[in-house]
């Protein structure tokens, strides 16, 4: 599917979607739990890809409105066919539950997913006990079963996910373990899933990104509601600072690194305002001046800083964000292909971009099979003179999957091809 979004003046009110990692970590942790429910969770192809993995492992759920009822698996039935689709979450935090059964099962996903890599993740696994077997680096398809235990294990990850599957997995382990975290990008969502694993019972202890976990301890989730998506929030918000005013409801505190977006957009000149007891940002049309932006917390943010950089005064500098080059797509090479294209000046580094601000006069871009590509791109068309068109742009139901409708009902001019 291809969208042309040609220039326009938008105005009005909107919800973003659920936060898709949140609803990640609340699916599984419902799965490991006896009985829970889980409100307001994101409906996308990626964590539907979650949810039916969740079903193989041997929990059983049913939808009632906007609340997920689980009963979970007991025991971990492994010796499955696990197809992950494009979801690198997923199958991660997959690979380290899997772990735990006697029974060889098999983690696969589509093409883009089985480009991805997990060495770490398996080399750490296999420390303590799991037998998996892969190809280069264990891009999917790979075999795993366990029996993992406790112990003490080090990693330095390329992915956050990688700590998390632990963080899921070791909880559940024969033996007490220490987790110890040498490096690792993208830091909030640890936090994210250290707070869906405290609210379902489970007591970790911590030193920094050391992590004292006691084993055989049981998944207790009861009720959890998933906040609202930073990530998909900044996409109308850039949308307010683009073109008219914005307002942006139920947008309220939590461990979601994304919310620097509003920071970010202030740095740069922004007319944005968050009202966090009422759960409200606003933003309105600016003027906006490139700056410096370090993210390596924040890789999911990139797509949109690179489109308000592009029409920034002066020039912004993404740097550490080599991690990028790991997600779905190379997102480094992705954006500068896009800018490139819509003519505006731009150069890679090895861990980022330095993009200088200038006018859109239209063209065609690319999603690559890429959510975020789409989802940012498309905003350009709202201030190029010609239109931007955004080609495979049904990627966006990956996260965001009612989003041009969105962007309809605030006024944009968009057509469907």
């Amino acid at each position: 599917m291809d969208v042309i979004i040609r220039s326009s003046e938008i105005e009005g009110s909107a919800n973003p979607p659920p936060s898709k990692s949140y609803t990640h970590r609340a699916f599984l942790a419902s799965a490991l739990s006896r009985s829970s429910k889980v409100f307001n969770a994101l409906i996308s192809d990626d964590t539907l890809a979650t949810l039916s993995c969740c079903g193989k492992i041997g929990a059983e759920f049913v939808r009632a409105g906007d609340v997920f009822r689980f009963r979970g698996c007991g025991e971990i039935e492994g010796g499955k066919y696990f197809y992950c689709a494009n979801s690198g979450t997923t199958m991660r935090l997959l690979l380290g539950v899997l772990s735990l059964s006697k029974f060889r099962s098999v983690l696969d996903g589509d093409e883009s997913l089985r480009k991805r890599p997990n060495r770490e993740l398996v080399e750490a696994l296999k420390s303590l006990g799991a037998e998996i077997r892969g190809f280069g680096s264990f891009e999917p398809p790979v075999w795993v079963r366990g029996v993992i235990k406790g112990g003490d294990v080090e990693i330095k990850a390329k992915s956050s996910q990688f700590v998390s599957s632990l963080l899921f997995a070791l909880p559940l382990a024969k033996g007490d373990s220490t987790l110890k975290v040498l490096d690792v990008k993208s830091k909030p969502y640890i936090e994210i899933t250290l707070h869906v694993i405290r609210e379902s019972g489970i007591e970790i202890e911590r030193e920094n990104f050391t992590f004292y976990i006691e084993g055989e301890q049981e998944f207790r989730l009861r009720n959890f509601s998933v906040p609202s998506d930073f990530s998909s929030a900044s996409y109308l918000i850039a949308a307010g600072i683009l073109a008219g005013k914005v307002e942006i409801k139920n947008m309220f505190e939590s461990e979601q690194g994304d919310k620097r977006i509003v920071d970010i957009v202030k740095e740069m000149g922004g007319n944005v305002r968050w009202n966090k007891r009422e759960g409200i940002i606003v933003a309105e049309k600016s003027e906006l001046e490139g700056i410096e932006v370090n993210a390596g917390d924040i890789p999911d943010l990139v797509p949109t800083i690179a489109v308000l950089a592009s029409i920034a005064k002066g020039k912004t500098v993404i740097c550490n964000a080599e991690h990028l080059r790991l997600k779905e797509i190379d997102r480094i090479e992705g954006i500068y292909r896009n800018l490139r294209s819509l003519g505006i000046e731009v150069k890679k580094r090895r861990d980022g971009l330095e993009i200088v601000g200038g006018k859109i006069e239209g063209g065609t871009v690319d999603s690559f099979g890429d959510h975020r590509m789409a989802l940012a791109f498309s905003l350009l068309g709202l201030v190029a003179k010609k239109g931007v068109c955004v080609k495979n742009a049904e990627v966006v139901s990956v996260s965001f999957p009612n989003y041009f409708e969105v962007l309809k009902g605030l006024g944009a001019k968009i057509e469907v091809s």
